[in-house]
């Protein structure tokens, strides 16, 4: 019971009558992700009068997701994770290893795998994505074989890999190639497997992954594009092999990141899904006004008709506040930025992905791919409509605030899109030494209602 695991007070849980196993809390967050960690600490800040409880089914909430892959490849260790503890945040309550299994929206009320039920005066929905896991013979059998998803699994891979094992990593997404440098600089040899014709295809356009594909053969990964899995081998139970399109790749570990797909089954019953999508508007309230919901699990109804799933860590941080500050007001602020950008270095290759180039764009774009670096902007009627910066990642943040802007700003662009004189740097070998973050700007917020 959970008034059994938390002593009396004002924030607590207050048991209704006459049944024991059901609770009342002011504020309930589903999902410990970066949508739902911050929307719990963003309540603590603007509803400070209100109880809050957070309902995570994995067995720890408040790390940093973008880190894992450092962390697989023992680079930093778990505390090196974790950006707050809960028992750093005493009025906050978080229910961790508890499953939801359903929505009872006539009486607001969550019902839990374990038989409790918990009630709810204002709801946050931010369960995330599940991994998916494609339908490949020999997959279920053998050992050897984890997602890339989450700390739990982080831990197993961790455990499992050994410098002497082969590792294929299947997925050129954002998740797949992180993993792959990381690995590979730690010393794995690693083999990376997309099925597109090239690397991170949703994200980047063929020349500018070409830079990324030149880095990584560089350092040393296999590149196997426009190639999917087809079967896996396994001698004693143990991966031993996988299987392309006539290729076969000796390897014991296999590391899936080929995305995810949102965690709304338990919302089957609640009417909040369309089409099995978990809508909601730009204010990130669902059909419900009482119910809000950020992060993977959504799909954002925009102008025009337009439905937008911007699934990446800043916006699943941004759009968790911005669901807390909405709960109460009677007129919620809608989501300033509904782009995608997102930032890495790949072990000396640093990227700048500000949107992918989109149907009857006009690309500027500067640069030596074959040194390392490109500089792209995609212009559509004027106005910045996506980009990418790799290896020099400067005016990152102002070309973000242009795109966004929504304005004309072709001259801008143009302007800012070209380096410097001195700015192309020489082939990056030495990628230890030259590492360097985009910072973006984010966008003008009204005065807070917190």
């Amino acid at each position: 019971m959970y008034f059994k695991k938390f002593p009396l007070d004002p924030l607590d849980p207050r048991p209704l009558e006459p049944s024991r196993n059901e609770f009342i809390m002011e504020i309930v967050i589903v999902g410990g992700g970066p949508a739902g960690f911050q929307a719990a600490l963003h309540c603590r800040k603007c509803w400070p009068q209100k109880s809050v409880v957070l309902i995570e089914a994995e067995g720890t909430v408040g790390y940093c997701r973008p880190m894992l892959p450092q962390f697989m490849a023992g680079q930093v260790e778990e505390e090196k994770l974790l950006y707050l503890k809960p028992e750093e945040s005493p009025f906050l309550k978080i229910l961790t290893g508890v499953r939801v299994q359903s929505l009872d929206r006539k009486n607001q009320t969550l019902h839990l795998e374990n038989q409790e039920k918990i009630a709810y005066e204002r709801l946050i929905l931010a369960p995330g994505g599940r991994p998916i896991i494609p339908r490949i013979e020999g997959l279920d059998s053998l050992r050897g074989i984890f997602p890339v998803r989450n700390l739990p699994e982080a831990q197993k891979i961790r455990d499992w890999i050994t410098k002497d094992r082969q590792i294929v990593v299947l997925g050129g997404g954002l998740v797949g190639v992180k993993t792959a440098a990381y690995l590979r600089v730690s010393g794995f040899q690693v083999s990376l497997v997309e099925k597109e014709e090239h690397l991170l295809p949703q994200a980047l356009n063929g020349n500018a992954a070409g830079v990324v594909e030149d880095h990584f053969r560089r350092i040393g990964i296999r590149l196997f594009l426009g190639q999917t899995l087809k079967y896996a081998d396994g001698e004693k139970g143990f991966l031993r092999a996988v299987n392309l399109d006539g290729n076969g790749i000796p390897c014991e570990t296999l590391l899936i990141a080929v995305g995810s797909v949102p965690h709304v089954a338990f919302l089957e019953s609640s009417g909040l899904l369309e089409n099995g999508q978990l809508l909601v508007s730009p204010a990130l309230q669902t059909r419900d006004a009482k119910i809000f919901a950020a992060g993977d699990a959504v799909t954002i109804s925009a102008s025009e008709g337009k439905k937008l799933t911007p699934w990446t860590w800043p916006q699943a941080v941004s759009q968790g506040k911005l669901a807390a500050e909405n709960l109460y007001p009677p007129n919620p602020m809608a989501l300033k930025v509904l782009t995608r950008p997102n930032s890495m270095n790949l072990q000396g290759l640093s990227i700048a992905m500000l949107g992918a180039q989109v149907e009857g764009s006009e690309e500027i774009s500067y640069g030596k791919p074959a040194e390392g670096s490109l500089r792209q902007a995609f212009l559509l009627q004027g106005r910045m409509a996506g980009g990418a910066l790799l290896g020099d990642i400067t005016a990152a943040g102002p070309l973000h605030y242009l795109m966004f802007n929504g304005r004309e700003a072709g001259s801008e662009v143009n302007k800012l899109i070209k380096p410097p004189l001195q700015a192309i740097p020489p082939n990056l070998q030495n990628f230890g030494k030259r590492r360097k973050q985009a910072r973006f700007f984010p966008a003008m917020e009204d005065k807070k209602q917190c």
